[in-house]
């Protein structure tokens, strides 16, 4: 039978989109600190697991929860399945928004929340889409499998788990990047660099502390420097002028003989450190133009010159390209500094098809090395390439084009999704071709009228996957 899904997906909009909102309320940012064996994530990410799985069990979908790692709601019976990978952790919702990030608002067509389009909306999408095909009653050959992650944006250990304890799917998509879809990502390298600090004690001007950014994979937005110098009034006239010479946001307060520096950024994705403004290293950039020593002059010494304004690693040495997923890009996501204990920076590199990661890595050690940091702490991610005349991905272009008319081109991410870890996954939706994507970034949101429209090509992807 002929099935307009676009009219199916509207039919359950109110629905959905209070769902959604439910969802959304729930601000399931990792927190160790209220970790526990049943949410090992902590205490709202295993509140927003427990929310999807009511739904489905409420649906009446097959549910379970994997140890608080992962969940999944099923429909249909088989041996294998088809699935479909969403998380429901966030990034943190830092800076000032429009309206409170987990407060989901409305404004011209468009639900503001973080989580609204990464990737609470899309997942929310993929549960109404299976839900279309449990209304209708259509047959399936293929049971299909809705599989909710908890640790997407911190290391992805929660489809690490599931795939412990599960089996994979035969064919998988993630609602996480952008349509048509993606079926080639960028690897990952992180690194934690340190460096010690100063025992002794020191003339002059002093870093007491620094900080900035609280995700490797988020381009950090705001920087505080705290200062001691016996030169307090001309340090903040200087850096007023420096702010203002660069286009920045800055703000300065003084106690006794110490400044506090706040500089303002542009948070973007860390795939795309080049779209962002990093206030770590702005205002790093600003203290290399003044008298420091010792562990002081060391960490700000090699945000300088190894880091500064190079999305693209070539101060580090490691500038590597090529045609299909592009350039390797750095983003520096976490600096922590004080000048008595030493102090951190974490790196977050995209790395294209075959890349040396073991070149890569030693550059980056003999540049650490040069400046007296040492590497902590090394972990990757591969790159993932599915061929473009794939059976899956010739199903998942026909069902686009199907409801959307477009032609439905193949496109490369530098953001590592779940699909990553699967051997025939990609990663598909819920961006639309030339749409704003307000992932990581301040008053995220998502289209009502996009997420519609992905609900419908998520029902006829899945029903014809299910056939594959």
């Amino acid at each position: 039978m002929e099935i307009n899904w676009l009219a199916e997906a509207e039919k359950r909009k109110d629905d959905l989109l209070k769902d959604l909102e439910g969802l959304l309320r729930i601000a399931s940012v990792q927190d160790l600190t209220t970790s526990t064996p049943e949410y090992p994530m902590g205490e709202k990410i295993g509140e927003a697991l427990d929310y999807v799985l009511a739904l489905a069990q409420n649906e009446g979908f097959k549910t379970k929860n994997l140890d608080g790692f992962a969940g999944f709601a099923e429909w249909g019976e088989s041996e294998d399945y088809i699935g479909v990978l969403a998380h429901v952790d966030v990034v943190p919702a830092p800076g000032e928004w429009t309206s409170p990030p987990y407060e989901p608002t409305i404004r011209e067509g468009k639900l503001y929340a973080r989580g609204a389009i990464d990737d609470k909306g899309p997942g929310m999408a993929a549960f109404y889409a299976l839900k279309i095909l449990k209304d209708l009653g259509l047959p399936l050959k293929r049971k299909i499998r809705l599989i909710y992650g908890t640790d997407e944006e911190s290391g992805m250990r929660c489809m690490k788990h599931y795939l412990e304890v599960e089996p994979a799917p035969t064919y998988d998509f993630s609602p996480d990047n952008e349509f048509p879809m993606v079926y080639a990502e960028k690897g990952q390298i992180n690194v934690k660099l340190t460096l010690s600090g100063s025992e002794e004690e020191q003339q002059g001007t002093i870093l007491v502390n620094f900080s900035s950014g609280d995700r490797g994979n988020m381009v950090p937005g705001q920087a505080t420097a705290e200062i001691k110098t016996n030169q307090p009034e001309e340090l903040m006239d200087r850096f007023k002028t420096y702010c203002k010479e660069q286009g920045l946001r800055g703000e300065v307060s003084k106690s006794d003989e110490t400044i506090t520096l706040t500089l303002y950024g542009k948070t973007v994705h860390g795939m795309e450190p080049q779209n962002g403004v990093n206030a770590g290293l702005e205002c790093l950039h600003f203290l290399h133009t003044l008298s420091f020593a010792g562990s002081d002059q060391s960490f700000i010494a090699f945000a300088e010159n190894c880091l500064y304004r190079d999305p693209f690693g070539e101060k580090l040495g490691i500038q590597y390209r090529e045609d299909v997923l592009g350039p390797l890009t750095v983003n520096a996501g976490i600096f922590n500094y004080n000048h008595t204990d030493g102090g951190s920076i974490q790196l977050n590199i995209r790395i294209p098809l075959n890349n040396d990661y073991q070149h890569t890595i030693d550059r980056i050690t003999k540049k650490a090395e040069s400046c007296h940091f040492t590497i902590a702490d090394v972990w990757h991610f591969s790159t993932h390439y599915i061929p473009a005349d794939h059976p899956m991905i010739k199903t998942l272009q026909s069902a686009y084009q199907s409801i959307t008319g477009d032609e439905p081109t193949l496109l490369t991410s530098g953001g590592a999704t779940y699909a990553s870890l699967l051997k025939n996954a990609v990663a598909y939706g819920a961006l639309f071709p030339g749409k704003v994507d307000s992932s990581h970034q301040i008053d995220e949101f998502i289209e009502i009228e996009d997420l519609i429209k992905a609900t419908a090509i998520y029902a006829k992807a899945l029903y014809e996957l299910s056939h594959l």
